[in-house]
């Protein structure tokens, strides 16, 4: 059975850190060799940073990250939809600015790299337990499945159930509301209402997953959770209830409501959280 991580966020240089903290989050959730994680991070910075510098020009675009683990592989792709990857240049003075492609394969067991109309794609497998006999075959990603293009601005990230949500929704949501410049308390209650989310989202959801969409702007976090089930928004804000302290998510957001997931009202709902710092 595979488990696995999904980050949509635009491609700018301070969300690779957001990419880096979901991995952090994902390996340690599957007890990975510290050793083996930082080549991971090392490989998977790379190739975020080289989609962020290159695919766009002074453009705006996305980087579509999947992260998986299926049995004793965890298979990472990066994606872009813009004008291809290039290795980062070398400096005559300072020496390579980047890793490059070369360091990227030499860290992954496997690697593969494809390009075309819909943009490109690094896609990297490492051994994180004992694999079968045998040579590993190039993995396959996101450009075989001809996915469509996300919103623009869009952050989104979706997590499996289970043991890998709390550590990599919590890394995710702390890197965010220091990223607002929330305070230290205001911290804490970014990281309970997380931990609640992870706790809880997936079995009121349409797809068993947690699904997170965040807006940030000054000193504000927006959450919006879902698509869940009809009548999953009502139910998620019940189950997060404390004795004696209520409702946790009622208790720490500033704003919290129930809407649509789509135009028409039929594609599940959405519960949106507003966490601000107050003035």
């Amino acid at each position: 059975m595979s488990a696995g991580v999904r980050l949509i966020l635009p491609a700018l240089p301070e969300n690779v850190a957001v990419v880096r903290q979901a991995l952090a989050g994902m390996t340690d959730a599957l007890g990975v060799d510290p050793a083996l994680g930082a080549d991971m991070k090392i490989a998977v910075t790379e190739a975020c940073a080289n989609a962020v510098i290159h695919a766009y020009d002074d453009e705006k675009g996305p980087l579509e990250v999947d992260m998986v683990a299926e049995g004793a592989l965890l298979t990472v792709s990066v994606r872009d939809r813009g004008l291809g990857f290039k290795p980062l240049p070398a400096d005559d003075e300072h020496g390579p600015l980047g890793f490059g492609l070369a360091l990227i394969a030499s860290l992954s067991d496997a690697f593969a790299i494809q390009g075309g109309a819909g943009g490109t794609e690094v896609v990297m497998s490492f051994e994180i337990g004992d694999v079968p006999n045998g040579p590993l075959r190039p993995p396959t990603g996101q450009l075989d499945e001809d996915r469509p293009a996300p919103l623009p601005g869009l952050l989104l990230l979706r997590v499996s159930a289970g043991p890998l949500a709390a550590p990599v929704l919590g890394r995710v949501v702390s890197l965010l509301a220091a990223r607002v410049d929330f305070s230290i308390d205001r911290l804490s209650d970014a990281q309970i209402v997380s931990d609640a989310l992870a706790a809880h989202s997936a079995e009121h959801a349409l797809d068993g997953h947690v699904a997170v969409a965040v807006t940030e702007t000054d000193r504000m976090l927006e959450l919006r959770v879902g698509p869940l089930r009809p009548g999953g928004g009502d139910e998620l804000v019940e189950a997060t209830e404390v004795p004696g302290l209520g409702r946790l998510l009622e208790q720490l957001a500033d704003e919290l409501t129930v809407e649509p997931a789509g135009l028409n009202g039929q594609d599940g709902e959405l519960l949106r959280l507003r966490l601000a710092e107050a003035p």
